[in-house]
């Protein structure tokens, strides 16, 4: 399933890791799921699964099972309810899951219990209920099923589903099915479905945030080529965000920010702009000649011959039009370039137009909507229709239509980079200089006041920063040379926080830099990781090799640091959604698995040998 479990949560953005880590052969999947209460004990809240030599161990509060079961695999849980869901392999059928839960009851944890035989592999636990789809042989497709633990039931909610998108805190579930071979998009509250949309090319689930919500594209019925893009929630009917879509900018989206998408207009430039096309005017008039206009005593008159010849020449033109014109109507072509949009809150923007979506650099995802992107302009071919003419008369016409393209994609010429958005009185545009955009990586700052850019050096090994704050008028300061030889960093709101080293040396000094002040916060580090809770930590005292590689875990608060554990198993490292770090430590009695939380530590289990997941 496709986006099933997709969460539109910004994802911290990392370009070079100072070490190469090999990821460790993975033999089991696992899920581990805990929280802590001032160190002082579980409850029935706190859920944790983790692999040791035995199997696969299920701890709800303070009790705790085995799933023996080699094949047990993607465990999730159900923390405000203390249960635990996994699969097995079917022992019915090959290539199918069989779906079980372990659950805590008073002082005891049950026996594994079987929710549902032969599923498929990916199943959805939102909201108290779980989702997944099971094949009916004798439809040839899946039929999705919704597990209600609530109502103690299991109902089948549509046959011949492709994929379920269940919003969270609610009871509303989006999926497609197939009508033939077209998508069609349903809305399902617990009755009847309900058929949303038709023709979806696209869709995209947005959950982990105050206002859950899907995305989808249905194919235009007017432009072709083109989608039509919609938002959908769990009240309501869909709302139409732009009727002529050519890209949605999906990666960039952060939900509740802003959702960057380009559109053409009726007025986009048509393939004539670029081919001249020299005989449009004479050939609306240019008709067959008639004989008997031109008979002589000696016979039919060479001027005759000429002007059937010209008209010949005209119907070849009209073929080439013709085929020309509908492959744009088929959407095969037109010049790329399209107006920019930004939806939020307060409605769609215009932001900027004539932009090639693929020369976008960066996007402003929460505050006011802006880019960074490679201006273009549409410049004239010297190719004209009698090229075109000569080309059709030797070859077949797809080769016409090939040759229009490649001139008209080669048509766009850069301008320069600029910055561009919407503000308070409307579109604002301003050039960005001084840049070579084959080796830099912008950013802008979450309030979209400040970019970031990071140039490669000579040998692309390092990083150099630079940044400037933006005027009203997004006129950059002059930018500022922060540092150099960066070697990996993270963003974080309205700062940037990086690992400093030099070439051949594998430790360096860690640094954060908000626009005013550059602070070092740490030396001597060999990575830098900040987990999603904008912690930030540094790894020191690497040891091992790639097949274990150490390092002491330190993590910083404002300009100090506290050692949290020695010895840690690098690839072991998970963050859970409230800044609880779970890790492996490598010591003389094995491999002790650890939880830190709040200023505590503490130790869970030994001879772990693996964690996959921490929430």
């Amino acid at each position: 399933m496709d986006s099933v479990n997709g969460k539109g949560k910004e994802n911290r953005i990392k370009f070079f890791v100072a070490v190469a880590v090999l990821t460790v052969s993975v033999v089991a999947v696992v899920f581990f799921c805990v929280s802590f209460l001032n160190g002082s004990g579980l409850t029935n809240k706190n859920i944790m699964v983790y692999k040791t030599a035995d199997g696969c161990v299920v701890k709800i509060g303070k009790l705790e099972t085995v799933v023996k079961n080699p094949s047990a695999d993607d465990f999730k849980c159900d923390t405000e309810n203390g249960r635990v869901f996994y699969t097995i392999s079917s022992s019915y059928s090959d290539g199918l899951y069989d779906l079980y839960y372990i659950e805590k009851n008073r002082s005891e944890l049950t026996k594994p219990k079987i929710i549902d035989y032969g599923i498929d592999k990916d199943y959805i636990f939102n909201s108290g209920k779980i989702y997944y789809l099971k094949n009916n042989s004798q439809a040839g497709a899946n039929d999705g099923y919704c597990c209600d633990f609530d109502k103690s039931t299991i109902e089948t909610f549509s046959s011949n589903v492709e994929s379920i998108y269940p919003l969270d805190n609610s009871d509303t579930l989006y999926f497609i099915k197939f009508h033939g071979t077209e998508r069609v998009l349903y809305k399902y509250s617990g009755e009847t479905p309900i058929e949303t949309d038709r023709n979806i090319t696209q869709i995209h689930l947005y959950n982990d945030t105050d206002n859950p919500h899907i995305l989808y594209e249905t194919q235009s019925p007017v432009y072709k080529g083109m989608t039509e893009l919609f938002k959908a929630q769990s009240e309501g009917s869909p709302e139409l965000l732009c009727d002529n879509t050519f890209k949605v900018l999906y990666d960039e989206y952060s939900p509740d920010g802003n959702l960057y998408y380009f559109s053409s207009s009726s007025d986009n430039i048509s393939w004539s702009y670029v081919i001249a096309d020299n005989f449009e005017q004479t050939d609306k008039t240019l008709t067959r000649p008639k004989r008997d206009d031109f008979f002589s005593i000696f016979g039919i008159s060479v001027e005759y011959n000429q002007k059937l010849r010209e008209y010949q020449d005209k119907l070849v033109r009209d073929e080439i039009r013709e085929a020309l014109n509908e492959s744009v109507e088929k959407g095969e072509f037109s010049a790329p370039v399209y107006t920019v949009y930004a939806y939020n809150s307060e409605g769609s923007h215009k932001i900027t137009e004539n932009v090639n979506p693929s020369c976008v650099y960066a996007v402003s995802k929460i505050g006011n909507p802006r880019i960074i992107y490679d201006s273009s302009e549409i410049v004239k071919s010297s190719t004209d229709m009698t090229t075109l003419v000569d080309i059709a008369q030797r070859s077949e016409m797809s080769e016409v239509i090939e040759y229009a393209r490649s001139i008209i994609n080669n048509s766009i010429k850069s301008t320069g980079i600029k910055i561009s958005g919407y503000g308070k009185d409307g579109i604002e545009e301003c050039s960005l200089e001084g840049y070579d955009k084959s080796k830099t990586l912008f950013s802008f700052s979450d309030d979209g006041n400040r970019i970031f850019a990071l140039v490669r050096d000579t040998a692309g090994d390092r990083l150099r920063l630079y940044s400037s704050s933006l005027g009203s008028d997004l006129k950059p300061s002059q930018k500022l040379n922060v540092n150099n030889g960066i070697s990996s960093y993270y963003f974080i709101g309205n700062s940037i926080i990086y690992l400093k080293s030099d070439v051949g040396k594998n430790t360096g000094d860690i640094f954060m830099f908000s626009g005013e002040e550059n602070i070092k916060l740490s030396n001597a580090a060999n990575a830098l990781r900040v987990n999603n809770g904008d912690n930030i930590i540094a790894m020191k005292n690497f040891s091992g090799d790639n097949e274990l590689l150490l390092a002491d875990y330190y993590l910083i608060d404002g300009l100090s640091e506290e050692l949290i554990s020695e010895n840690i198993i690098i690839d072991s490292f998970v963050f859970n959604n409230d800044d609880k770090t779970a890790f492996i430590v490598s010591s003389g009695n094995g491999n002790e698995l650890y939880v830190y939380s709040e200023g505590n530590l503490s130790q869970i289990s030994r001879d772990v040998s693996e964690i996959l997941l921490f929430n």
